[in-house]
């Protein structure tokens, strides 16, 4: 059996890309000593997503301030100050701040199965991980969902950023622990009897609504008719109702609101606008309806939220 190799793997992604856009690879080379490669106070934009691209090795970002959107493949991914970018190899994905923001990052990118070849055993259960599993992994992770993860990634960001004696061994000590996380959750997953709606979706069905996904991550702030979407996916509105939630899980009214929500949330802890402004801004028409639905998603009211969170 031919075992494939990481620019077959590229093109099967570029292949089976979500949206029509453009597909970039850009590869790294990592040195064979230490395959970690470093990129710090990366300033990321407001600009509309053209394209995707992919990379030959693991990309772990650390957000430093502001808040934006993260292209993952099908999924369309809020964050925010604090929060944790786990890409895995090959996959499609890109970043963007809000609309007339910045946002802050670091980046490293390290080859996993170089950083642990001395070590069959640790090498041995990044192997059973396996590339199937990625597709399920919420490639967001926020200090809620998992301190551990975040505490490790901003530690070994730091290492790499002071450069002190040793900082390689202190890197690798990190990622090596980050990377058992990673994969015992991945693991976890893969043995679980549910699996979620968008998990289970067939690459067709998620192919067929991709164009609706992405006017709705570039429109949200917008009034989005169903019958819109339905018509740049070619299908009939109750066809097209259907297939929505076969691979999002919910309804595509709920999906357009919980997207909203996301982005309210992030401007509610990183700007000074008053909450009305920040409803209309990402598309509510009245204040009453932006609190009802933030406190249904998110458990408390946007001033509640926002003296905890700010």
């Amino acid at each position: 059996m031919k075992t494939m190799t990481s620019a077959d793997k590229g093109l099967k992604a570029v292949q089976n890309r979500p949206f029509d856009y453009k597909v970039v690879s850009q590869p790294y080379m990592l040195p064979s000593d230490f395959p970690v490669d470093w990129l710090s106070n990366y300033i990321q934009g407001d600009n509309e997503i053209t394209y995707l691209h992919f990379h030959n090795c693991l990309e772990i970002g650390y957000c430093l301030e502001g808040s934006g959107v993260f292209f993952v493949e099908d999924k369309i991914l809020p964050y925010t100050q604090g929060d944790v970018s786990i890409i895995f190899p090959n996959q499609l994905h890109l970043a963007q701040s809000l609309k007339g923001k910045e946002s802050r990052w670091h980046f490293c990118f390290i080859d996993p199965d170089a950083l642990f070849s001395s070590d069959p055993v640790s090498s041995g259960f990044w192997d059973r991980v396996g590339t199937d599993t990625y597709p399920r992994f919420n490639n967001i992770v926020t200090p809620d969902d998992h301190t551990e993860v975040v505490w490790l990634t901003d530690h070994a960001m730091k290492e790499l950023e002071k450069h002190g004696p040793g900082y390689e061994s202190a890197v690798k000590g990190y990622i090596w622990t980050l990377l058992t996380l990673i994969g015992r959750q991945l693991l976890l997953q893969e043995s679980g009897t549910a699996e979620t709606a968008a998990g289970g979706a067939d690459r067709r069905a998620m192919q067929q609504i991709s164009k609706a996904l992405e006017y709705i991550s570039q429109h949200y702030m917008e009034p989005v008719p169903i019958h819109r979407l339905a018509e740049l996916c070619c299908l009939s509105v109750t066809h097209f109702r259907r297939i929505f939630h076969k691979c999002m899980g919910m309804a595509p009214l709920d999906y357009i609101n919980n997207v909203r929500i996301q982005v309210a949330a992030a401007l509610l802890c990183h700007s000074g606008s008053s909450i009305l402004a920040i409803s209309e801004e990402v598309g509510y028409a009245t204040l009453s309806s932006f609190n009802r639905h933030f406190k249904r998603l998110m458990g408390e009211a946007p001033s509640q939220w926002r003296s905890k969170n700010r």
